[in-house]
């Protein structure tokens, strides 16, 4: 129980969300509390309709002042108090322009005073609760310290000293390159973030390494959804204005990757959800055939799961239907010696393993539909490099791996373009290409032009 409610509250990608959830909560009964006391104060009975409008009116001014951003935001206490002012006022104002709203300005103080007193009680009740459960170790969340060794020595003295949210999983050291500089190893960072799961770096002493290496670590660190904070030196310390943090109790500099526009990301997953939804539920006949035919066909399950490398090379499970026999994995490293693709890939023309069935659906390339349900989670777009094995991203140089700084799809140019007729350094090229001049319409584009590459069948085996 202690360990599944430690996974839970560890949980980066949904803790935010349940604490402004929990926060509105606490403050919604502050401000009920407010409204039901006056009434009853003033004898005027029950509080009408009216409730709710208040209540939304007053998470509104709540969000709008600052209450449910970071701890050392929502923690202001100004801000508790302007926010209830604003909301008296308001609530004043209206009761003055529609005097049927049944409030007078007494009731309206009484209000405001009670739910500012029970709206600092019940926050302070709250952060109270988040600070035990942090000394219990229940919601602390892995990090990886990444310096030299005195400053990761300071970094993990105040993260053991303070009762945060972070503890260290892991301490990387910067390498001594042959000039003299310091280098950031990112490929050592991303195995540290997958051995241990962390959701947060801490970066000491970033001023000196170099502009490339942080740069490809912010790239890494923003596909995999994971937050870097610099802790600088007296220096950066002089010519910036460091956050503090109430989780560590460093100085702390939150930096980011240069994003393409919110806006087109934003869209890109609308056509993401969008499009896999409809095609799943149009689909839906195709897909129950196909899975009866593949039972039918051979031994084995109809779905297939294979570890894949995705964006940032972050492993998740890819769904296809199985065109091969059940025992084709474990026969792959006999037929090794007959590899008919250049570069990292696998593949044959002619693969013994393919089923009667298989071989149909790859000529249509019908065997990917599953990987809507990959889109739907968000491991896979519908448009973007295509994720590979763990047996093909093994043999990748480093630089090959460039191709994964974008979450992987089913579709992209490099399918669009003659898909195993084609080179893996053409493979490569068209990635990056793709990346580098990413657009809503590019992929609409590719979309479009897919179906056509289908029905024609290019490069499908």
């Amino acid at each position: 129980m202690r360990r599944a409610l430690k996974r839970l509250l560890g949980g980066v990608a949904y803790r935010r969300p349940l604490s402004v959830m929990a926060l509105a909560a606490l403050d919604a009964l502050a401000l009920a509390l407010g409204v039901y006391l006056a009434a009853y104060l003033s004898g005027s009975g029950g509080v009408g309709e009216t409730l709710p409008v208040l209540l939304a009116l007053g998470i509104a001014i709540f969000a709008a002042h600052g209450l449910y951003d970071r701890a050392q935001r929502r923690r202001n206490p100004g801000a508790l108090v302007a926010a209830v002012l604003w909301w008296a006022g308001i609530l004043t104002v209206g009761t003055v322009i529609y005097p049927g709203a049944g409030y007078t300005l007494g009731e309206v103080l009484t209000a405001a005073g009670c739910a500012l007193v029970a709206g600092a009680g019940l926050r302070l009740v709250y952060e109270q609760g988040i600070e035990w459960i942090y000394r219990r170790g229940l919601g602390l969340v892995p990090t990886i310290v990444v310096g030299e060794e005195p400053e990761r020595a300071r970094v993990r003295r105040m993260l053991e000293l303070s009762p945060g949210a972070y503890f260290t999983a892991e301490e990387l050291a910067v390498e001594i390159q042959g000039n003299g500089g310091h280098g950031l190893s990112v490929p050592r960072l991303r195995q540290a973030l997958d051995r241990t799961g962390a959701r947060h770096v801490i970066l000491a002493g970033a001023e000196r390494i170099p502009d490339e290496d942080l740069l490809e670590a912010l790239r890494s660190v923003r596909l995999r959804g994971i937050r870097m904070r610099v802790a600088p030196g007296a220096v950066g310390l002089m010519s910036s204005r460091p956050v503090l943090s109430d989780n560590t109790g460093l100085p702390l500099l939150e930096v980011v990757y240069p994003e393409l526009d919110n806006t087109q990301r934003a869209l890109k997953r609308a056509l993401d959800l969008t499009g896999s939804l409809l095609a799943l539920v149009l689909l839906s006949p195709v897909i129950l055939a196909i899975a009866v035919a593949i039972r039918l066909d051979s031994p084995g399950p109809a779905l297939f799961r294979q570890k894949r490398a995705g964006a940032d090379g972050e492993v998740f499970l890819c769904y296809k239907f199985r065109s091969m026999y059940a025992d084709a994995e474990a026969r792959q490293e006999e037929l090794e010696h007959r590899n008919e693709a250049d570069g990292a890939l696998f593949k044959l023309k002619d693969d013994p393993r393919v089923t009667r069935v298989g071989s149909f659906l790859r000529r249509w390339s019908l065997d990917e539909l599953p990987q809507l349900i990959n889109v739907l989670t968000g491991d896979m777009s519908l448009v973007g490099p295509r994720p590979l094995p763990l047996r093909d991203f093994e043999h990748m140089d480093e630089p090959h791996k460039r191709r994964l700084a974008a979450v992987p799809g089913i579709t992209g140019y490099w399918q669009t373009s003659g898909r195993s007729d084609l080179s893996f350094e053409d493979m490569v090229r068209l990635d990056l290409y793709y990346i580098e001049n990413w657009s809503l319409s590019l992929d609409v584009k590719l979309i479009l032009k897919t179906l056509g590459t289908v029905i024609l069948r290019r490069g499908a085996y």
